[in-house]
Formats: C-alpha cells, structure tokens, sequence
C-alpha cells in the first residue's frame, strides 16, 4: 500500500483534488441556497415551503445514481447540448443538498418555540429582525449536526461521479488499478481515507449532538 502511494500519489492528490472542489461546490450552493429556500418557505412564502416538499420526495424516490445518469445523458440529448460532467455532478449533488438543506431548516423553525417571536415583538422588533437576530442564530445550532451530516453523505454521495467520468478519487483508483491491477492495496488505500476523513467527523457530530441536545432538553 506504501508502495503505491508512493508511486502514484500525483495521481491520487489529483483525484482528491477534484472530490475537494466537487465537495466545496455542493456545499456552496447546497447550504446558502437551501437555507434562504427554508426561511423563505416557512416565514414568508408558503407557496416556496410547498415546492421544498415536493423536492423532498422527489429526492427521496428518485435515487441519486438515476438522477445523476439521467441529468448526464438524457437530459442533454433532449437539449442538444453537452455539459462537463464534473458541472452536471455539481448540478444533481447540489440541487438535492439544496433541498436537504430547506427540508432541515423548515422543520426545524417549525419547531422553534413560538415564545421568541413574541418576545421580539414584545420588544418593537421587525419580522425581519426576529429573524436574523434571534431565529436564525438559534437555529443555526440547532441544525448545525444534521446538517454536517448532510455534507458527509455528500462526499459520499461524489463517488458516484466516476460512473459519468468525473477523474475523481474513486475512479483515479480504477484508473491506477488498470494499470498495475493491485486492487487489496488501492481500494484499502480508498478505505483508509474515507475512515481518517469521516470517523472524526462523526465523532464531532455525535459531540454536537450530545452537547446542543442538553442545552435544550
């Protein structure tokens, strides 16, 4: 395993370079947009809250590996065009972290006592001030494990990439494995970062967890 890493590291940093920047561009468009999606849909339009339902089922019947294929090829041969599909990953990864994101956010201002509302407008308060002064930082703990969880399953979620031919770091180790096909060390290799990666992330959620479910228990 030593061996191969040494060898092929340029290959391997460059795959996990593009799993980096698929990630950060999930995220980046995923978090913002679904959370301004949320508050809008809960606090202002209700017509938004419906359309977030309705990519919350969409997203949970239609697997992810079909609506990436489908984005991929079909879609684009209806339309006449062709899109990178490292751009095409983004576009499915990030549309379903969007509505994950307005999903958790909805429900969770759902859930927030309806006491702080009425404490703000004891205190002169604008709907728009309740909001991002009291609301939204609240919030933002309350959501904050879920929603880390989230980005892991989309990390995850990137190795399907490689079925569209994104260069990514799974198919950067089927590309290495071709050429020297040493697969027990390469998919160990795989093994070993996705547990450094994902085993203290969850420690620091279930932290979170245990920590934010005190605080309001």
């Amino acid at each position: 395993m030593i061996q191969v890493l040494i060898e092929y590291h340029n290959l391997l940093l460059e795959g996990f370079s593009v799993t980096l920047k698929l990630l950060g561009s999930i995220i980046l468009i995923g978090v913002p947009l679904g959370t301004l999606l949320g508050v809008i849909g809960n606090r202002y339009v209700s017509e938004v809250g419906n359309i977030i339902k309705i990519g919350r089922f969409f997203t949970k019947v239609i697997p992810v590996l079909v609506l990436l294929f489908w984005l991929h090829y079909p879609l684009q041969g209806l339309l006449g065009i062709v899109i990178n599909p490292f751009w095409t990953t983004v576009i499915a990864l990030g549309f379903i972290n969007t509505i994950a994101t307005a999903h958790l956010v909805t429900a969770e201002l759902e859930l927030l006592p309806k006491s702080y509302r009425e404490a703000g407008i004891t205190l002169g308060m604008s709907k728009n001030q309740i909001i991002r002064k009291i609301e939204l930082p609240i919030l933002s703990r309350r959501i904050l494990p879920q929603l880390l969880l989230n980005q892991a399953a989309m990390l995850e979620y990137t190795l399907f990439a490689s079925l569209i031919s994104v260069q990514e770091l799974f198919r950067t180790a089927q590309t290495i494995n071709a050429m020297v096909y040493k697969p027990v060390e390469i998919y160990s290799i795989l093994v070993f970062f996705f547990f450094l990666i994902l085993t203290p992330f969850h420690l620091f959620v279930s932290k979170l967890q245990k920590k934010y479910f005190t605080e309001y228990a």
